[in-house]
């Protein structure tokens, strides 16, 4: 399918152009006393620009940009960004299969867990792998999943993360054959993998699955909160049942600011290929080579991995507030055990030799050497009721000390923001190990920036 002319800026150009008067919304009325010459194409549904909730001509046409780009059979997007993608395929799942099961990966971002407690879902746990010396979850293991379905063939939907927010990589291909031996529709949240699948494996394989999210926003160069959802060959659930979900939580009045800009971005992809991302490789080989051998921090790496983040263990905090301070650069996120710094699309050698060289700078004004510390992670969890059941009493749950917890059940998450992922789930029974690890030193580095955590536990009545 080709798209390499951004035809709906051009139809937007070209309509403008004319003049029209607005008797329709957005109420600034394209008035230059009012609106941003950012917003000056921000026009609603009218004749000849399509519908996002029914594409039949220039949506359509980036839909099918989206799926042939990516070797989909169809694709769906989303202004809402990847979260409203998330709620649509879990509740386009627990339709398809009504009071069955849904083995969970238990580092799936907080729109997992909404979508659970939307559609009353049974969760089966799924626990990624860890690294003592990581304080961030690994991969999912396929033989685990094999496991759970053998043993159980209530569940017909697995949901996974890959790449996650640190850049592990899961072996997606051996996992979707497990789960279509087993009949089961799988969901993969590949929200930081738009990347991959574009060019020739350099940041890593794509993400394989029934289903797979992906924003378009954060490596790429569509704007914020915009996504796409990849329906593969075989996938149980029909386009009609997956559009339904979309009409429900995607916004009635999409935005075509970013409709334009998904546009634009999907012509570059396609009118110059992967050529495109050459720059974008060349500058991430640059960085690798330079961030290695730091004596107070080290660049993590593993043999199969998701290559655009940079994840440097060590004073996490102290080194993101050195490079804002003192260098005027922005990292992505910031923990004490280590930092994320985010590369994308429009990342070139010299973009990423001023980080590498702000890095080196750091390393060489602090003293000391970097040391491994060693990481407790959470327990395998136990549910005394569905995310639904637990949401009926969330309103009146009490906080008590965490010695007066065991036992007792979760009313409210607890997670870190970014990236989401939660620590206590409402409904989750509160053990021993539990109240450890929210009592530990370790719970303020997966917390990070995140919600906080004042020492009580929300439970139950």
């Amino acid at each position: 399918m080709r798209y390499d002319n951004d035809r709906l800026g051009a139809a937007l150009k070209l309509y403008l152009g004319t003049d029209p008067l607005p008797m329709h919304m957005p109420g600034g009325k394209r008035n230059p006393d009012f609106v941003s010459q950012a917003f000056m194409r921000d026009i609603t549904e009218i004749g000849g620009f399509d519908n996002l909730h029914s594409p039949e001509g220039l949506i359509k046409d980036m839909e099918d940009c989206a799926s042939s780009l990516w070797n989909a059979r169809k694709a769906f997007l989303s202004v809402n960004g990847s979260s409203a993608l998330i709620l649509a395929a879990i509740w386009s799942a627990s339709i398809l299969n009504p009071g069955t099961k849904i083995l969970t990966a238990m580092n799936c971002h907080l729109s997992v867990w909404n979508a659970l407690e939307l559609t009353g879902s049974t969760i089966v746990p799924l626990m990624p792998a860890f690294d003592p010396e990581l304080p961030f979850a690994g991969h999912i293991s396929p033989s685990d999943i094999e496991r759970n379905l053998a043993r159980d063939p209530s569940i017909k939907t697995v949901i996974i993360t890959s790449p996650t927010y640190e850049g592990v990589l899961s072996d997606t291909d051996e996992i979707f054959r497990i789960t279509r031996k087993y009949d089961a529709v799988l969901i993969t949240d590949s929200a930081h993998g738009a990347h991959l699948g574009l060019d020739d494996n350099f940041f890593g394989p794509d993400a394989k699955g029934d289903l797979v999210i992906k924003s378009l926003h954060k490596t790429l160069s569509s704007p914020t909160q915009t996504a796409v959802m990849l329906l593969n060959e075989g996938c149980p659930i029909e386009e009609k049942l997956i559009r339904r979900g979309l009409d429900i939580f995607e916004t009635s009045s999409p935005s075509y600011i970013l409709l334009g800009g998904i546009s634009k971005c999907l012509a570059l992809l396609n009118s110059k290929g992967p050529g495109i991302l050459k720059p974008w490789e060349e500058a991430i080989a640059y960085a690798e080579t330079n961030l290695r051998g730091l004596r107070n921090f080290r660049l993590w790496e593993a043999p199969v991995r998701e290559r655009s983040k940079f994840v440097l263990m060590g004073m996490g905090n102290q080194l993101f507030e050195y490079l804002r301070g003192t260098f005027n650069i922005e990292c992505e996120a910031s923990f004490p055990s280590h930092l994320i710094a985010m590369t994308g699309i429009g990342d070139t050698v010299d973009s990423l030799k001023r980080f590498c060289d702000a890095v080196i700078a750091t390393d060489n004004a602090i003293d000391g050497q970097y040391i491994p510390a060693r990481f407790t992670f959470r327990p395998y969890p136990r549910f005394a009721m569905t995310l639904r059941e637990a949401s009926k009493y969330r309103l009146i749950c009490e906080e008590i000390e965490p010695a007066d917890a065991i036992g007792r059940t979760a009313g409210e998450f607890i997670y870190g923001f970014p990236p989401g992922i939660p620590l206590l789930i409402p409904g989750e029974v509160i053990t021993e190990d539990t109240v450890r690890l929210l009592s530990s030193g370790d719970v303020r580095l997966m917390l990070g920036g995140g919600r906080t955590y004042q020492g009580l536990i929300p439970v139950l009545p």
